[in-house]
């Protein structure tokens, strides 16, 4: 079935190079979420649910325009009702499937039900060993829920992945972590805390020109990490040019207007710009045309001149790196992935 997935994958990437599609499509089936960590903003806890008949309505349309994978992210996709159903939709397609959760309602019966549906990657989000005022995102800590988890790596092919926030007060977590991630062979994606566009400074979670020696600190850790092998996706210049973005510079291009087929789909069915925005297009994605998906990559290009040097997303920064070192992305992150 896997081969299936990936057969399916590579031709429509191949197809992507000659015309318009949406390779990799963002179901957000929910912006709710069962946490509330403080920084952030990627939810609100009054959404609507996307129903059953809009997502296979989207899958079908993706289908036509040559989807490859699936990614569930939210909010929390996992308390969506009909998560299972949807992978199990899209194994029977030969669509690759990953979601992104915040961990607390894993368990064996979840995480046995996902990978049983055909689940090829799970992403969990982990910040912190105990509870803080911060984020209370540990579950991973676990050494039970760890030992579940690869257990359906082992038994089922499901990828666990994890990935965290750096921010100014949880270093010494992060440090955990990575021990975590070289001790389980469990790779693991960094990014540095985003404050949302237009906000107020947060002095206790965001980094400021102020906090260089801190930042030295943790860049000259996980970069010393990362060359012995610890299973780090993120490139080193992520890490290396935090200063620059520190420093206000305007030195890397966001992947979101180069990028072809990439589309978040919100609860209702409708095209979002970026899950850092929390927008809505307002277009449907059902009925999303060629010239539709030319004219959105124009705009998006336009609107992110605008917001590219708030932000430092690790998501939207190493995608747009590994679109120029492909070599790279392969063996540092689709193979440890999928």
């Amino acid at each position: 079935m896997k081969a299936l997935k990936y057969a399916n994958l590579f031709r429509n990437y191949a197809l992507s190079s000659i015309a318009w599609s949406t390779l990799m499509v963002r179901i957000i089936p929910t912006d709710s979420c069962n946490l509330n960590c403080r920084y952030c903003y990627q939810k609100t806890n009054d959404s609507p649910v996307m129903t059953w008949d809009t997502f296979t309505q989207v899958l079908a349309k993706a289908r036509k325009l040559h989807v490859g994978l699936l990614s569930f992210l939210g909010g929390e996709p996992l308390l969506w009702e009909h998560l299972d159903d949807a992978i199990t939709l899209a194994t029977r397609h030969h669509i690759l499937t990953d979601i992104t959760t915040n961990g607390v309602l894993l368990n064996e019966r979840t995480i046995e039900r996902m990978a049983q549906a055909g689940l090829d990657c799970i992403n969990v989000s982990v910040d912190t060993r105990s509870d803080f005022s911060m984020s209370r995102k540990n579950t991973l800590f676990n050494p039970e829920l760890m030992a579940q988890l690869k257990s359906a790596e082992k038994r089922f092919g499901m990828k666990v992945r994890m990935n965290a926030v750096i921010t100014r007060k949880n270093f010494s977590d992060i440090k955990e972590l990575l021990e975590l991630s070289h001790d389980t062979k469990t790779p693991i994606s960094l990014g540095f805390v985003v404050p949302e566009l237009g906000s107020a400074d947060d002095g206790d979670i965001y980094f400021g020109e102020e906090d260089d020696d801190l930042l030295h600190n943790i860049v000259d850790y996980i970069l010393a990490k990362k060359h012995d092998k610890y299973p780090v996706i993120d490139p080193d210049s992520y890490f290396a040019d935090v200063f620059r973005f520190v420093n206000h510079e305007k030195f890397w291009s966001c992947n979101y207007p180069t990028r072809f087929g990439w589309f978040n789909v919100t609860p209702g069915g409708t095209i979002r710009s970026c899950t850092k925005k929390m927008d809505d297009t307002g277009v449907e994605f059902t009925s999303l045309t060629s010239t539709q998906i030319a004219d959105m990559k124009e705009s998006f290009a336009s609107s992110i001149s605008g917001c590219n040097h708030l932000c430092y997303s690790n998501c939207a920064y190493d995608s747009a790196f590994y679109k120029k070192h492909k070599i790279s992305f392969l063996i540092n992150n689709f193979s440890r992935t999928f």
